[in-house]
């Protein structure tokens, strides 16, 4: 166990680094206008993006080809063999940040915002340029592992769950989790996110200071 603990160590440290990181200034954020909205989730120790169904499903030919007249769209990243599972032993969890095998994506279509599960306080709004909105669409559709047709690898259905869950590309681990995937999304957009963000509050609180500052009015 001791590699893990050093592991968990090193991580709460950069979690204590990531709290740290400077706030964004008026003049980080994207050029223009900026007509599409994403949010991001938290769900404990969990970060997701929502996103209006049509705007994102117009623009992802990957979840395009599986998903359809949905209002919204929630989309989170993991450890495939955690991830998928309906009710994963501590053993599966532990193994997904030292060695995991594959990460999966995660992909549902949802009737309300904040979507099931999740209250008002746990979203914030972003808002996203027409360029950013279409750059974090690609990075979505780069984001789903394909076999040599390019065709998805899927990995399956929980019972009675709406989503579709995707092998993905990359590599989960301690270090690059699902807060990682998230910011990695947002700074494709252009939200200018930083820090190590490993972390759901790292992440989160990010975005709130981001969505207020997009929100003042100009000086």
């Amino acid at each position: 166990m001791r590699p893990i603990f050093q592991q968990l160590v090193v991580l709460t440290l950069f979690s204590l680094l990531a709290g740290c990181a400077g706030a964004p200034a008026r003049s980080d954020l994207p050029a223009g206008p900026a007509p599409h909205t994403v949010y991001v989730v938290q769900y404990g120790w969990h970060t997701a993006l929502l996103f209006d169904g049509p705007a994102i499903l117009a623009r992802s030919a990957r979840l395009r080809a599986d998903f359809h007249d949905h209002r919204y769209m929630l989309l989170g990243w993991g450890d495939g063999a955690y991830f998928v599972a309906e009710n994963p032993p501590w053993s599966t969890a532990v193994k997904a940040l030292v060695a995991s095998d594959y990460p999966a994506l995660q992909a549902g279509g949802r009737d309300t915002n904040p979507p099931l599960g999740a209250q008002a306080r746990d979203t914030v709004a972003l808002a996203i340029t027409e360029h950013g909105y279409q750059q974090l669409a690609e990075y979505i559709d780069r984001s789903i592992a394909a076999d040599a047709d390019g065709k998805p690898i899927y990995l399956g259905k929980q019972e009675g769950s709406p989503d579709r869950f995707y092998q993905a590309t990359g590599n989960y681990s301690v270090f690059n989790n699902c807060n990682s995937w998230v910011a990695g999304a947002l700074q494709a957009a252009g939200v200018p996110v930083s820090g190590f963000n490993l972390t759901a509050r790292s992440v989160f609180e990010q975005a709130e200071k981001i969505s207020k500052l997009q929100q003042a009015p100009a000086i």
